[in-house]
């Protein structure tokens, strides 16, 4: 925060039975001269990675335009409803106004049992003052396939049969080394900041994939369900 004049940090929570009102958004913004509203507005729109747009995230996409802040929003959905009809949404989101730190990441976590995930906002020093945040993504069909392959040569010592507890520690060894390789050649790292439409369709297509896995995990918890959620 150094250099940096005071910021009011706000946390949002608009109910769905209530309207979004420009006097409240106003009167927020007005706490402060750098202020983020952070939290969950209940507000859906495509801007953001919602499937379909609703009164309260259109409203909020024009207000951004005349009020003149920013919106952030996080990658991947932060509700995903119990019922299999409704689709995942992004209604936890940043409103940014006069901000000079880089507010370009929310995370949310996907370890607890809530069907609406608990999130991060990160913030950052100003542009240029550092790295651009970058997120890991991994190819795992191409880790599928790759793992399939019989004639190994990172495997090959691996005997047909154990016998020794030595035997058993190198091939351990061998095999995890292996893993750890094929996962790191099908990965990549992209801007965490990235819009996700400009995703590549293979990151886009596991994002749809893990979105799926999630749904059905909560909606029949078996546990082949719950460690293909976690494995995506």
């Amino acid at each position: 925060m150094t250099g940096h004049k005071s910021l009011v940090i706000v946390s949002i929570y608009l109910s769905p039975s209530k309207k979004l009102l420009r006097s409240d958004i106003e009167a927020l913004l007005a706490l402060g001269d750098s202020v983020i509203l952070f939290g969950d507005f209940n507000c859906k729109h495509t801007n953001w990675g919602c499937a379909v747009s609703n009164p309260g995230g259109n409203k909020l996409a024009r207000l951004s335009r005349k009020l003149k802040f920013d919106i952030v929003a996080p990658l991947t959905p932060t509700h995903y409803p119990d019922d299999l009809v409704s689709r995942p949404s992004t209604i936890d989101i940043a409103i940014t106004k006069e901000v000079a730190l880089n507010v370009g990441c929310i995370k949310p976590i996907h370890r607890l049992d809530s069907d609406h995930r608990p999130v991060l906002l990160w913030l950052g020093p100003p542009t240029g003052g550092c790295p651009k945040p970058m997120i890991k993504i991994t190819d795992w069909k191409r880790v599928s396939t790759a793992l399939e392959e019989v004639d190994t040569p990172a495997l090959n010592d691996i005997p047909d049969i154990i016998e020794t507890t030595d035997e058993i520690d190198s091939s351990i060894g061998a095999l995890t080394n292996h893993i750890r390789t094929v996962v790191k050649k099908c990965s990549r790292e992209v801007p965490a900041s990235i819009d996700r439409r400009e995703l590549p369709a293979d990151a886009l297509e596991l994002l749809r994939a893990k979105n799926a896995a999630l749904r059905l995990a909560y909606a029949y918890p078996s546990r082949e369900n719950r460690s293909r959620a976690r494995a995506l």
